[in-house]
């Protein structure tokens, strides 16, 4: 049997996707932060469950059109509901999570060979709180952002979408990034790391709940590359949070590089995850 989720389902929904959590995050911070029944919310989500007692998947269609599965066996049944509920034309905008879920989604709605502005599968990497090395941090800081960082960050976020995501330099794709800037001051989850007082690298958490965090954005300007700032700002953020009670973090590494930098503070990789933004030039 697979339902909408309704008011009342959410600690259900919860016990099952936090024992997937290295692949479950965004839809565990998204209901943790609008639960459900949001429609207005751009991460508020729509949610179906497969099971009577035991759930065996979840899937999640956001308001903002990206959809999320989370499924132990036949994830195409769960899509087939999503799309069976959602109005005709409806197309995904984003999907994301482990390679087998992004293509039983991107096969049910027909969009496997829509363009795309990103479709990256790239390593999936895990860290318990036990195994964080902790890099010397004589000279370095670590302190949150504040709106008096605004325009350096709004900046680094522009260049970071235009390098990671293949994002167009335009008008619209800086208010767009200036807008995700403030958004994420705002959420108190991102860090910068200094070097003799200079801020030289930014860290963030995309996902975060009581037991595991997801880092996220992650940038160090070009001219500081090379000299250790990524794996200082992540390891002294994910230190702050084990401190607070975290037990494990994850990320998924978008080059070789950056990827050297995390098992340098303790990462191994466990799996892939995929990441799909739809829109790109046909």
């Amino acid at each position: 049997m697979i339902r909408e989720a309704v008011i009342g389902d959410e600690a259900q929904i919860e016990a099952y996707l936090a024992t997937h959590f290295t692949t479950a995050m965004f839809m565990r911070g998204n209901l943790r932060d609008f639960g459900i029944g949001n429609t207005e919310a751009p991460y508020g989500m729509r949610y179906f469950i497969r099971g009577k007692g035991e759930i065996t998947g979840i899937g999640g269609v956001g308001n903002g059109g990206a959809v999320m599965l989370q499924a132990s066996h036949s994830p195409d049944e769960i899509v087939a509901r999503m799309r069976a509920a959602l109005p005709e034309g409806f197309a995904p905008t984003v999907t994301t999570g482990a390679p087998e879920m992004v293509a039983a989604i991107m096969e049910g709605f027909g969009v496997s060979d829509a363009p795309t502005q990103m479709n990256e599968i790239e390593p999936l990497f895990l860290l318990p709180k036990t195994n964080l090395k902790r890099p010397d941090m004589t000279g370095f800081a670590l302190r949150p952002s504040t709106m008096d960082d605004l325009p350096l960050l709004a900046e680094w976020n522009h260049n970071y979408d235009i390098e990671v995501l293949g994002m167009a330099d335009s008008t619209e794709s800086r208010k767009e990034t200036f807008a995700t800037a403030k958004r994420t001051i705002e959420q108190g989850r991102q860090r910068l790391l200094l070097k003799d007082g200079e801020v030289v690298a930014q860290t963030n958490f995309s996902a975060a709940m009581p037991d595991a965090v997801q880092v996220g954005g992650v940038y160090t300007p070009p001219c500081g590359r090379g000299r250790g700032f990524a794996r200082r700002a992540v390891a002294a953020h994910l230190d702050e949070a084990f401190a607070a009670g975290v037990e494990h973090a994850i990320l998924f590494s978008a080059s070789e590089s950056a990827s050297k930098a995390y098992r340098s503070v303790g990462f191994e990789r466990v799996g892939a995850y995929q990441i799909v933004l739809f829109g790109g030039t046909p």
